[in-house]
């Protein structure tokens, strides 16, 4: 009987349901801007589906038909005849040099690692342990 009770009792009386509604006052002092005054968008208003050179910009400097000459680079010269000589440094070797020693720009820590970044996390904190943040 007391389920009955409890369903007539919520039938007559209904919840309130309230909507949240956030308002936001318009202020007097608040300045309303006229935006992109004076601007027509031109893409609607050409002729053509794609964009054009006019006649007039064709002969100057404007027109995509003018770029800067490429410039030759000399590759051989003394700064760059060089450049990337260590790469293959032990191809030619015995092999008693790792690619691992040549990486000087590094951690020690973390020279010659390989896995996850999780795992690289948990060699950083063994390294640094001693490290007050």
């Amino acid at each position: 009987m007391n389920w009955i009770r409890s369903s007539v009792i919520k039938s007559i009386i209904v919840p309130n349901s309230f909507t949240q509604v956030r308002h936001i006052r318009e202020t007097p002092w608040k300045k309303h801007y006229l935006r992109r005054y004076g601007y027509e968008d031109p893409f609607f208003k050409r002729p053509d589906p794609l964009p054009r050179i006019k006649e007039t910009d064709k002969k100057s400097k404007v027109a995509l038909n003018w770029l800067a000459k490429c410039k030759l680079i000399n590759e051989w010269s003394e700064k760059r005849k060089y450049f990337g000589q260590n790469d293959y440094i032990d191809i030619l070797g015995d092999g008693s040099i790792h690619p691992v020693k040549l990486l000087t720009n590094m951690p020690p820590w973390l020279r010659g690692f390989q896995g996850n970044e999780f795992q690289m996390l948990l060699e950083k904190q063994r390294a640094y342990y001693y490290w007050r943040w």
